[in-house]
């Protein structure tokens, strides 16, 4: 009755719930909303202390206890979320590998096809190290866990991790072929070989400086990953 009472002194309110009725979708209570966004950051808390663990000390060596502990919530509250810790990394991985793309392939259309090739293929290319290795010193814990896991022969994810990387190279591999219609590669190199040698350079470049070599800037790690790109390709005449 009261909802009656709200959407007749409110034309707005009816208008929203005929909408919704119409859609085949109830309207949603502000309570309803409320408890989402608290899930939802619940989620993102147990995210990130599970990927700051797990990336110092590997999933087999870290707790469903030891994440609950860190992320300030209940053991039960990472099973209500995640079911399993297996089922956390999974989500973990898919969610980190979501970032990492969004940064290496922001012009990505929406169906998953391809965008228009840049004019400009060597300044595409180079952006995308440096977004890379901008990601890489954001999310160190995350590039950890990714390799760390990434060459274990029995390894729970390695489907998961296989895809992720497949995922990856094709993303680059279109870069440098890119770069290719424009400035020939040197005889002898391919895309797929590139993309490898990028990827592989990409990530311990990035580590190294995170871990090692914080005084380094971006804008020299671009530099060095990028000159395997123009080394790669045949000088002009």
């Amino acid at each position: 009755m009261e909802e009656q009472d709200v959407a007749a002194q409110d034309p707005a309110a009816r208008d929203r719930a005929v909408t919704a009725t119409q859609d085949g979708a109830a309207p949603r209570s502000a309570a309803a909303t409320r408890g989402s966004a608290r899930s939802e950051a619940t989620k993102q808390r147990l995210f990130r202390a599970a990927m700051e663990l797990i990336g110092q000390r590997g999933a087999d060596g870290v707790t469903v206890d030891e994440i609950a502990a860190a992320a300030g919530v209940a053991k039960g509250t990472v099973y209500y979320n995640f079911g399993s810790k297996n089922e956390l990394v999974e989500q973990l991985l898919r969610y980190g590998m979501g970032l990492l793309m969004e940064r290496l392939d922001p012009g990505a259309t929406n169906d998953g096809g391809e965008h228009p090739p840049s004019s400009a293929p060597l300044a595409d290319m180079r952006g995308r190290i440096e977004r890379a290795l901008g990601f890489i010193a954001e999310y160190p814990a995350f590039v950890r866990l990714w390799l760390g896991e990434q060459w274990r022969a029995d390894g729970a994810w390695q489907e998961l991790l296989a895809g992720m990387r497949a995922e990856v190279l094709a993303v680059i591999g279109q870069a440098v072929r890119r770069v290719a219609v424009e400035r020939p590669l040197r005889r002898g190199l391919t895309p797929e070989g590139l993309a490898v040698a990028l990827f592989g350079a990409s990530f311990v470049t990035g580590m190294d400086r995170a871990a090692f070599h914080p005084e380094r800037t971006l804008e020299e790690a671009t530099e060095a990953v990028f000159s395997l790109v123009l080394g790669a390709i045949e000088s002009q005449p």
